[in-house]
């Protein structure tokens, strides 16, 4: 089904004019944006609960003590070569 936006042109009158897809997306692109006003997010039960589970997954705080004492493990990597100059 095509879409009609009736325009008022002097020559012609009120003609339709077909609404193309570049049109669409001209509106989408470059609609205008007050930005002074408030973002509403309306949620259902379900879907606050879900929100809230993924926030909370999210940024949860991780303790791992193995973990870090391994990522921050003192390295020397010249003692393997140092062990074999004394062994000569």
């Amino acid at each position: 089904m095509k879409e009609y936006k009736y325009v008022e042109t002097s020559e012609a009158g009120n003609l339709p004019m077909v609404v193309g897809t570049w049109n669409k997306i001209k509106k989408i692109l470059f609609k205008e944006i007050d930005l002074s006003k408030p973002v509403v997010l309306e949620l259902t039960e379900k879907e606050e609960k879900v929100l809230t589970e993924v926030h909370d997954f999210l940024f949860q705080e991780i303790k791992f003590p193995e973990l870090h004492n391994f990522f921050f493990k003192e390295i020397n990597i010249f003692a393997k070569l140092k062990s074999l100059k004394k062994n000569k």
